[in-house]
């Protein structure tokens, strides 16, 4: 019952509140500040994005990016901020769903003029979303599968690395065996905060030797630990309860999976009107490629009807890779395809969103195509000769 065309049917009041409902004041800062000031920032309000005006665009970092920097008192933040896509006060929360998950934030901002005068968090999407009877929509139905995880003897470092390279933001860890404890990048930032009372010329040491440091304790015990099929309402209602941004989801007292903000907002997505139903998440409506994506989409699906009928629904996921390294935005898009049988996943990465959807276009076509000849073969082989004479 939970999937993508009656998720959204039942969340059509959700996806239509206008943004100005859930606006609370945001932190801006200067894109002149050092690293270390913005951290600072940060650490001290709990704040996993912080936002920048330049002219009209709106520039964003977050937790996650600011793992990667090493001189915190010289370095400006600018090499590490990126341009993102804005709210007005008359958007809705489908909308700003799309900007949060494609931009990987966990609020998007709200601009007036030149000024941005709030935000609508994710937190407060959650709340929303908590309103709703959804115990019929079981968690592993949109959970993150086979979660990395580290040993609580590793050191700090190994953990930054991991968050950085894998591009996560919550880390398991596992003590004796079992997982103890949550480590986030929010929990790391508070180890890069700059010491107020060590030397301006020793303060870069001491952030490695913090690192060297084993993970220990450090993280939340906090985080909900539920079983696998777990009703979402349930999973929704433990992490506000919590004040967490994740939750554990076992199977067997084994760790299955992790359900964050992201996964939740994903249920929010926005629909393609064609004749199979088309689901995209992360793609604002003025996104400068938006057009492309929602045609290319339907021209794969269309396609693929031709070669494989049994496809009832298709759902897209599109998110941005930033690199402070390189001027070229990257992507990241996986599509789901829906058959009575399974499930089948595809994704593709690189610059150019169009060639994307080329590529991600053959595959799934080549793929689907090969497996609909061989059921039909297998098919002919069953038949019984008297049957065909």
């Amino acid at each position: 019952m939970s999937s993508p065309q009656i998720v959204y049917s039942y969340l059509k009041d959700v996806r239509g509140v206008k943004v100005s409902k859930l606006r609370r004041t945001t932190k801006v800062a200067d894109s002149t500040f050092s690293i270390s000031k913005i951290i600072n920032m940060m650490a001290d309000t709990d704040s996993y994005d912080i936002f920048f005006m330049n002219g009209k665009d709106v520039l964003v970092t977050n937790a996650r990016e600011l793992l990667i920097s090493k001189d915190l008192e010289s370095m400006k933040v600018s090499p590490l901020l990126r341009r993102v896509q804005a709210l007005k006060n008359d958007d809705t929360v489908e909308k700003a769903a799309a900007i949060m998950s494609h931009y990987r934030m966990r609020s998007a901002p709200i601009v007036e003029g030149k000024e941005i005068i709030g935000a609508v968090y994710g937190k407060d999407i959650l709340n929303l979303l908590n309103k709703q009877n959804l115990r019929w929509m079981p968690a592993n139905k949109i959970l993150t599968s086979n979660p990395v995880t580290v040993n609580s003897t590793e050191p700090l470092s190994t953990a930054r690395r991991i968050m950085v390279t894998k591009r996560i933001d919550h880390l398991p860890v596992i003590k004796g065996g079992k997982i103890s404890q949550v480590l986030t990048s929010m929990h790391l930032l508070q180890v890069m905060k700059p010491s107020e009372r060590i030397g301006m010329g020793l303060r870069g040491v001491n952030m490695k030797n913090k690192f060297e440091a084993q993970i220990g304790n450090w993280g939340s015990t906090r985080v909900p630990n539920l079983a696998t099929n777990s009703p979402l309402s349930v999973v929704i209602e433990s992490m506000l309860q919590a004040d967490t941004t994740c939750c554990l989801l076992t199977l067997w007292d084994n760790l299955h999976g992790i359900i964050t903000y992201k996964d939740i907002l994903n249920i929010l997505e926005s629909r393609i009107p064609s004749e199979v139903p088309l689901y995209i998440v992360g793609l604002p409506e003025d996104f400068s490629s938006a057009g492309i994506v929602k045609t290319k989409l339907e021209k794969i699906i269309r396609n693929l009807k031709k070669v494989y009928p049994e496809v009832e629904e298709a759902k897209a996921t599109i998110r941005t890779i930033h690199n402070p390294t390189s001027q070229r935005i990257h992507y990241d898009v996986s599509v789901r395809v829906f058959t009575p049988y399974r499930t089948h996943n595809y994704s593709e990465m690189g610059w150019d969103i169009s060639k994307i959807f080329d590529i991600l276009g053959s595959k799934i076509i080549r793929s689907l195509s090969q497996r609909s000849k061989n059921r039909w073969k297998t098919s002919i082989r069953m038949i019984d000769k008297k049957d065909i004479f």
